[in-house]
């Protein structure tokens, strides 16, 4: 007789599964989370591979270990810019990014 058993799940496998609940959880309460994903559709930027990765130039975003830090960071570059910057959590590594959405809010 065989047992079967299920595969083992890797450290990376439960660190993309932790990244998830965070990036889901940064979204509360549910009011925004429902305006965010399904009014203006933003948030679904988050599951790109450009929410880690430049799209100008190819290189990872430069990661802030806290929300605090990438939140000041964010506040920086909104003054530098002249444009709103946000921090969010990253879905493929450990740390938060800077970012705008299309409508610039």
């Amino acid at each position: 007789m065989q047992i079967l058993l299920s595969p083992p799940i890797y450290a990376e496998e439960i660190m993309k599964l932790k990244n998830l609940y965070l990036v889901v959880k940064d979204q509360l309460p549910a009011k925004r989370f429902i305006r965010n994903f399904f009014i203006t559709r933003n948030a679904w930027g988050l599951f790109s591979i450009n929410s880690h990765i430049s799209a100008g130039t190819g290189k990872p975003k430069v990661t802030y270990n806290t929300k605090p830090t990438a939140l000041r960071a964010a506040e920086s570059m909104s003054k530098k810019r002249g444009v709103y910057f946000s921090a969010y959590k990253c879905l493929l590594c450990d740390g938060f990014h800077l970012g705008r959405n299309r409508d610039n809010k």
